[in-house]
């Protein structure tokens, strides 16, 4: 780290306020986080896909200095899922809406299939995705809706919080996310054991990075599209896509210039590969980045970075009795307006925000009319406002532009690392199922992030999980070694196949799980460390960065 940059948490939220130890304690966590995301983003895939590295237009502020002045942009779109209207255009605008809310038609029949490659106009029958409790709100922006016995909406939660902060704040204290949930839902019957990890014999999993329980995205408080006193509701970012690792590598490949040019967003997506065309999001970010770059730019998610709901137009709304109908709009969470380094910040920084109406009022949000249609779904809702990103560009010249990403061939093809877990944490997500209105086989290992578990100064056969793409069958194990110095780590056992959404993608693939014991010196250097998977017989490939995290003997547990 060659600058005094630091990654400040996303809107610069403070969730210590009584408590500056843990604050500094998460702060430097997330800056962790942060810069091995970063790093994750500019290796790029070196591995298995060609014309897919060499990003040199995208930079880790940790390491380059931003100059006084450097250009900032915000970056917007629709926060509806854009894809919807893409694939089921006959679909009437309500029967989309319902969709968009509970992932079922009016006829309680989920999505049609996908009859097409849109890339590459093939003929495919895939089941809808991404999966999961809301796994189709994937424009960053998800909501769950609260109705009253009668039907009537009585509130609605947007959030856009990503997964990796939950389980960074999870990581320093559990109870303090507790009292959040509670406060934030409005829900005090909520208990810190309706967000522990369980394995499938419902036993409460400990996470060797912290010593305490682990933490399941997929609660029963933080799962779907329907909230009331019993279950559900929207804490944070759900929708495999829907990640901050994966904006920042998004952002990170579309640096990459290419011949086809970006005058079209989605035939750059699928020549890129980054993303899903025809989202809101991912083509709009991914020309806009590309274009930042072919002008002459390095670029970075601008401190803090992160996923932020824009203030609605409120034009459109009527309120019964004529109450200003921004009235009925709270910030829950995030901010309107936030100072950067060199001032304010463009557009809002919301990070989860209500709309419901008091009910000392005497009507409901459905009573409220939008373009003179009454509010039936939040989906409506999510049509007035607009979601962002800011980029900073700074001065540098733009890279030659290259062919289209594509498939690497025979001895090109390297064993590419893709996630490592503690083995207990894998075993406890990998195994336990979860719904979804289409109803594809999932489990909750869709659901993990890219945080790197830590593993502490002289732990000896820490048993852990690796999973990896592309890795060749045979009865001769990949080699698998550890970048830097006192760090092993040895396969044992065979290796198995894992269907899963790697944290990002829209769709799970096959990726192949082993087994490792991992064992550290005592004096082994703290940080992050790379790691490298290397099929029998062939040379080394590139280490994926920021696997792991090795901490001193006594910096496992932050509580």
């Amino acid at each position: 780290m060659n600058t005094p940059f630091q990654f400040w948490t996303p809107a610069k939220q403070i969730d210590f306020p009584n408590h500056s130890g843990m604050q500094a304690a998460l702060e430097a966590q997330w800056n962790i986080n942060l810069n091995g995301f970063t790093q994750q983003g500019i290796t790029g895939n070196p591995w298995n896909s060609t014309n897919a590295t060499g990003i040199s237009n995208y930079f880790n502020p940790l390491d380059t200095a931003i100059p006084q002045g450097a250009t900032v942009a915000n970056i917007t779109w629709s926060a509806f899922p854009g894809r919807i209207g893409f694939y089921f255009p006959q679909l009437s605008d309500q029967e989309q809406l319902a969709l968009a809310d509970t992932g079922y038609q009016t006829n309680k029949q989920s999505f049609p299939p996908i009859t097409k490659d849109p890339c590459t106009g093939q003929s495919e029958n895939l089941p809808y995705g991404p999966y999961g409790p809301r796994g189709w709100q994937d424009e960053y922006c998800e909501w769950s809706v609260t109705r009253n016995a009668q039907g009537k909406i009585i509130r609605v939660d947007f959030v856009c919080e990503n997964p990796e902060y939950w389980n960074s704040l999870w990581m320093i204290d559990p109870n303090r996310v507790l009292e959040l949930y509670q406060s934030t839902l409005g829900k005090p019957q909520i208990r810190i054991e309706d967000l522990y990890l369980y394995d499938k014999d419902n036993k409460v999993v400990i996470d060797p990075s912290t010593g305490r329980p682990g933490y399941n995205p997929l609660n029963k408080w933080n799962s779907g599209t329907d909230s009331s006193d019993a279950a559900g509701g929207a804490m944070h970012l759900t929708s495999t896509p829907n990640t901050l690792q994966t904006e920042i590598g998004l952002a990170s490949a579309a640096t990459l210039q290419r011949k086809i040019g970006n005058n079209d967003p989605n035939a750059l997506i699928c020549c890129a590969q980054y993303g899903q065309p025809h989202r809101n999001s991912d083509p709009h970010i991914g020309q806009t980045t590309n274009k930042l770059v072919s002008f002459g730019n390095a670029v970075t998610l601008t401190n803090p970075p992160g996923l932020y709901i824009q203030m609605p137009d409120f034009s459109s709304y009527r309120t019964p009795d004529g109450t200003d109908p921004a009235a009925f709009w709270t910030i829950m969470r995030g901010t309107k307006t936030l100072n950067g380094e060199n001032g304010q910040l463009p557009g809002n920084f919301i990070l989860h925000a209500t709309y419901a109406v008091p009910p000392d009022k005497g009507y409901t949000v459905s009573d409220i009319t939008i373009n003179n249609q009454p509010i039936q779904w939040g989906g409506q809702i999510a049509r007035t406002f607009l979601m962002q990103i800011v980029a900073t560009a700074i001065d540098k010249a733009a890279p030659p532009a290259l062919d289209c990403v594509g498939p690497t061939s025979g001895s090109d093809t390297l064993a590419q690392p893709l996630q490592l877990f503690h083995a207990d944490i894998f075993k406890a997500m990998a195994y336990r199922p979860v719904a979804n209105p289409v109803n594809q086989a999932m489990t909750l290992i869709s659901n993990s992030t890219l945080i790197a578990p830590l593993v502490r100064q002289g732990a000896l056969k820490v048993p852990m999980v690796l999973t990896g793409a592309t890795v060749q069958p045979g009865n001769r194990l990949p080699a698998v070694s550890i970048t830097g110095d006192g760090v092993t780590a040895t396969a044992i056992g065979s290796t198995s196949s894992i269907n899963y959404a790697v944290p990002g993608n829209s769709y799970p693939s096959e990726a192949t799980a082993m087994l490792l014991e991992v064992s550290v010196a005592s004096n082994a250097t703290p940080g992050l460390r790379g790691l490298h998977l290397t099929n029998y017989g062939q040379p080394q490939g590139a280490a994926m960065p920021a696997l792991i995290n090795v901490v001193a003997a006594g910096a496992i547990q932050t509580q």
